[in-house]
C-alpha cells in the first residue's frame, strides 16, 4: 500500500490591502467628524446662532428664542452686543439682580444667558442699537 503524502497545514494569508482598507475607515470617520463639527459651525454662522456673538456684534429678536445675530445695518437689529461673559451657570445669571456680571459694559441695560442646564454658559450684555 502506498501512502498519499500529506499537504502541509497553511495559514490563511493576510489579504493583501487589508491595512489600508483600515486607514482607510480611520480617515474617513476623521473627514466625517471634521465635515459634522464644520457643519455645525457653518450652520450657526448662516443663522446668527447667539453663541457666535461677540462685543460689537448686532442682535434682532422680539424674544430669547429669537435672538439672532445680524448685520450692523439691517432693520431689525434692536441691541449690540456690548461685552460676553464666559464660564457662567444660569444660577449665577438668574441671581445676578443688579446685574453685576455685566457691570464691565456700562451701555448694557439687559443680559442673555446660554448654555446648558446645569453647567456653564455664557452670558451676552446688551445695550440698545444705537
Amino acid at each position: 500500500m502506498t501512502e498519499t503524502p500529506q499537504q502541509p497545514v497553511t495559514f490563511r494569508e493576510k489579504r493583501k490591502g487589508a491595512g489600508k482598507l483600515i486607514v482607510k475607515r480611520v480617515a474617513a470617520g476623521v473627514v466625517g467628524a471634521i465635515l459634522l463639527a464644520g457643519g455645525g459651525y457653518v450652520y450657526n454662522q448662516m443663522t446668527g446662532a447667539p453663541e457666535i456673538a461677540k462685543a460689537g456684534d448686532c442682535l434682532a429678536g422680539a424674544s430669547a428664542d429669537d435672538l439672532k445675530v445680524v448685520a450692523c445695518t439691517d432693520p431689525t437689529a434692536t441691541l449690540t452686543v456690548a461685552g460676553r461673559v464666559e464660564d457662567k451657570t444660569q444660577k449665577e445669571w438668574e441671581a445676578d439682580q443688579e446685574g453685576a456680571m455685566c457691570s464691565a459694559f456700562p451701555s448694557a441695560d439687559q443680559s442673555f444667558w446660554e448654555g446648558k442646564e446645569d453647567s456653564t454658559g455664557y452670558v451676552l450684555c446688551l445695550a440698545p442699537k444705537q
